[in-house]
């Protein structure tokens, strides 16, 4: 197993087997592809072009705030969840860049992958080489045996997993199909449940509803215990009616499992046939860390004041 480039140069993983784990591609070309986002996103040339103009328009008018205005796969990749509605784009692009200044404590000392490597080296988030059948690609997270909370805190925790769904994003098909999310929760202990206050609860939930431009299909908790209930109860006040209808609990029903994600796709743990090689958190975290620049280059948007100060650390 190793990192490789393609020839476009974007890196990739070469698991063998004719398997690979890759975040960045080109825009999708096929015509299947351009038909479900016309269906599902309201994504036609004409709606692009003025969805493109309009946002721009509003986001030039915002003079405190500095983000790439000409840079289109910037502002398609918020567009295509707000499905071609400018305005609710710039509402998001708003809020993200607000909560990274109310809450630059899960940003400052966490802005690229370098920042958490040590959480993909203890092997607690993954990356699946097979996208579901409905085209989503899959995420597993494991917080349960796998989080050593003197290692890892649940800030850095928090970031790791923003950075991988980011990262995530600068493939177009997964802006088109979306992101399921298995969350792992075996062996989560007292000290684990500790970590979770509402403080946390409330960052996650603002930035998975209102402050990350993807199109989430499912969260699927698998392994689940009386104390992840614990948890859960942590977090539900502050879960909107549409998120939770996203939740699923499966404990250790691999068939309930199945029913919202293809065995085809999922390791033998949990149900599934997957013949791909596994690999090393290591080797996920040194395939992240490639992307330091394009995160650096992120952090460094805002609105002017915050912008100002984390260009001039």
């Amino acid at each position: 197993m190793s990192i490789k480039r393609n020839e476009k140069d974007y890196p990739y993983i070469d698991l063998g087997q004719g398997y690979t784990i890759h975040v960045q591609a080109d825009e999708f070309t096929d015509p299947e592809l351009k038909a479900k986002a016309e269906k599902e996103l309201n994504e036609t040339p004409e709606n692009v072009e003025k969805a493109l103009t309009e946002l721009r328009n509003l986001l030039k008018a915002e003079k405190d705030l500095f983000v790439p205005v000409e840079n289109d796969s910037f502002l398609v990749t918020f567009l295509r969840p707000c499905l071609y509605d400018s305005a609710k784009a710039f509402q998001m692009i708003q809020y993200v860049y607000r909560l990274k200044a109310k809450s630059s404590e899960y940003y400052e000392n966490t802005p690229n992958p370098s920042s958490v490597r040590h959480v993909f080296d203890e092997e607690m988030i993954w990356f699946m080489p097979e996208r579901d059948a409905d085209g989503a690609a899959l995420c597993v997270v494991e917080v349960g045996k796998k989080w050593n909370t003197s290692k890892v805190s649940i800030i850095e925790l928090i970031a790791a997993i923003r950075i991988s769904v980011e990262c995530a994003l600068l493939d177009p098909e997964t802006q088109l199909h979306g992101i399921k999310v298995i969350f792992d929760t075996e062996g989560l202990s007292m000290s684990q449940i500790a970590q979770n206050t509402p403080k946390h609860a409330c960052m996650i939930l603002d930035w998975v509803q209102k402050a990350c431009p993807f199109r989430l299909q499912g969260v699927h908790v698998v392994n689940n215990s009386m104390l992840f209930n614990i948890l859960f109860a942590i977090f539900k006040p502050f879960i909107s009616k549409e998120l939770r209808e996203k939740i699923f609990f499966h404990n250790k029903d691999w068939k309930s499992l199945a029913k919202q994600i293809s065995p085809s796709c999922l390791r033998p743990k949990y149900g599934g046939s997957l013949p791909a090689p596994e690999y090393e958190g290591r080797l996920l975290g040194d395939f992240l860390q490639l992307y330091d620049k394009h995160f650096d280059t992120l952090d460094s948007y805002g609105y002017v004041d915050a912008a100002s100060q984390r260009r001039s650390k």
